[in-house]
């Protein structure tokens, strides 16, 4: 019988354990793999504030400058003058945000599958697999930090994500400091393809709506002569949309099992460590209120709309307008932003936590852009 069990040892699902286990209440976290931080399924990449705001002190690699290629045409070189994106290692950081929820009491099991996990008596059961060996536990409140495929939200009958990207990336044996991203139906069919520099050389990577993005990969890597230098492999899925419901009498889901990710980049460290933080506030809240009802529950659902919900739903604008693009509209979009007086604004506003605040003074300052938004601008403001 535990307090807190926690399905998911990724660092979103150690997040909420650990301040759990830091206010006193019994925390279990059930990890699937045998290691943690193991297999990565992320590239890392993130703002400075994701760094503030775990105080880790994992391996990091900093970034002022990108380019953006379009599928044809010059390429939009941004430079920042300082960070303003920070690639993990993941694996470290993972590790590291686990060995601070274990310093808070928190125990950990790993190679651990959950099964199930269902209502009884007011209490919430989870059954798993452990060496062959089935197991169940009690919990006044499971937290599912399972991944896209939950398997805790598809127990709780809840719908999944609208959509699920498949993401492979490669790790590369030589060393890169900038980041780029690829554009283009031949390159990554509804969403893009990317360069970055890793502690262990440089990850190549993309992700696609077509369920072809190894084979647009390996293009990828063909073309810039790059196949031959390739050490290993990484895949991943990418959830996408708005949740209907995240929260259950003594259930929560977090992060990518709530679909908290950018819609834009895909990236959901940021916004998942967010969630984290107020799912763990409503769990404590909940304990001494003696309630872990839905209706008290459904707090954090609340909060976390206020905190990120309109940044998730204009990302999701700003994406059905990205969908919509020809190559030779991104051709067209990239020359437009290749201005020195919009540079300028993407430069020094840019932000890849929050996204959309570029939308109105980018368009400001090129009013062109509006031909490329069509009907969907109006959703967007």
């Amino acid at each position: 019988m535990y307090d807190v069990v926690v399905v998911g040892g990724g660092p979103v699902g150690t997040r909420v354990a650990r301040q759990s286990g830091e206010a006193g209440y019994e925390t279990l976290v059930l990890e699937e793999h045998n290691t943690i931080g193991t297999p990565m399924q992320c590239a890392g990449l993130v703002s400075p504030r994701v760094i503030e705001m775990t105080g880790t002190k994992s391996s990091v690699l900093r970034s002022s400058k990108a380019t953006i290629h379009p599928p044809d045409g010059e390429p939009l070189v941004l430079d920042a003058g300082e960070a303003r994106a920070a690639v993990l290692d993941r694996k470290k950081f993972d590790r590291e945000m686990a060995d601070k929820a274990v310093k808070e009491g928190v125990e950990i099991r790993l190679g651990c599958r959950v099964t199930s996990s269902r209502l009884e008596n007011g209490r919430r059961k989870v059954f798993y697999e452990h060496r062959g060996e089935h197991h169940e536990i009690e919990a006044r409140i499971v937290v599912g930090a399972d991944g896209p495929t939950s398997v805790i939200r598809r127990g709780a009958g809840f719908d999944g994500p609208a959509y699920l990207l498949a993401g492979i990336q490669a790790l590369v044996g030589y060393e890169t400091e900038e980041m780029h991203i690829y554009l283009g139906q031949d390159v990554a069919p509804g969403f893009f393809a990317w360069r970055m520099p890793h502690p262990d050389g440089t990850l190549i990577g993309a992700a696609t709506e077509d369920g072809q993005a190894f084979d647009h990969l390996m293009r990828l890597l063909r073309q810039k002569g790059w196949e031959s230098k390739i050490i290993s492999y990484f895949a991943g899925t990418i959830p996408l949309g708005r949740l209907k419901n995240i929260v259950d009498d003594g259930l929560m889901l977090v992060g990518d099992a709530a679909c908290q990710v950018k819609p834009l980049s895909g990236g959901g460290l940021y916004t998942g460590l967010t969630a984290a933080d107020i799912c763990a506030r409503t769990i404590i809240d909940a304990f001494e209120n003696g309630d872990t009802s839905r209706e008290f529950l459904s707090r954090y659902d609340d909060s976390w709309q206020d905190e990120l919900g309109n940044e998730i739903s204009k990302g999701l604008w700003l994406r059905k307008i990205f969908k919509t693009l020809t190559d030779k509209q991104l051709n067209d979009l990239i020359d437009v932003l290749n201005n020195d007086r919009v540079k300028q604004v993407l430069e020094g506003k840019g932000d890849i936590d929050y996204p959309s605040t570029l939308a109105k003074p980018v368009l400001k300052t090129a009013p062109k852009l509006l031909k490329f938004a069509g009907p969907f601008i109006k959703g967007f403001f």
